[in-house]
């Protein structure tokens, strides 16, 4: 018993390892892909470009690309496309890992997720047949919609079929209501 919790431990232990290493090169790409890439010659402290050297490059640019089409406005300090797309592939991929990692952290959840009733709830069982008494009310409702019997037969109540009703109520209007276009 105690090795198994052992082994089981280890086993864990090795997944966890697994993870952190697919974290770390998941972000080791993602810094890799999304920060600006700069050669040797760029960090070198004699090449570096001043403030003002990099405001004129930016101008000129933008000059350039207003010679080429001069209706056409644009912020020229947005965004490149480049990471925004980066970021949109990225979140389904972390959704999809996500799921990994968690059915990885905790293999014993998906087992769990049977929940149907193994033993008959203690008696008294009250309603046997569902379906047969699902039956016998829906017929004793269209029995009492659909035929006629006296409600009061001392005041000369009736109650009849709903159809019918429908058609009366229709042809002379209800009571204290205002008469429809058809019915003057």
């Amino acid at each position: 018993m105690a090795e198994t919790v052992h082994n089981k431990s280890r086993a864990e232990a090795r997944a966890w390892w697994g993870l952190m290493a697919l974290g770390g090169f998941v972000v080791v790409l993602a810094c890799r892909v999304l920060l600006p890439h700069r050669s040797h010659a760029e960090t070198q402290p004699s090449a570096l470009a001043t403030k003002s050297e990099e405001h004129e490059e930016h101008e000129e640019r933008a000059a350039s690309v207003q010679q080429d089409n001069p209706a056409t406005a644009f912020e020229p300090s947005d965004w490149s496309l480049r990471p925004v797309a980066l970021i949109y592939l990225a979140i389904p991929v972390l959704l999809v890992v996500s799921c990994f990692v968690l059915i990885a952290a905790y293999p014993n959840a998906l087992p769990d997720v049977d929940r149907t009733l193994r033993i008959a709830p203690p008696g008294p069982r009250l309603q046997t047949d569902a379906a047969g008494d699902l039956q016998k009310f829906r017929a004793g409702e269209e029995r009492r919609l659909n035929t006629y019997y006296w409600i009061d037969k001392q005041k000369g109540i009736v109650h009849i079929p709903i159809e019918q009703a429908m058609k009366k109520l229709a042809t002379t209007g209800a009571p204290g209501f205002p008469k429809g276009q058809g019915q003057q």
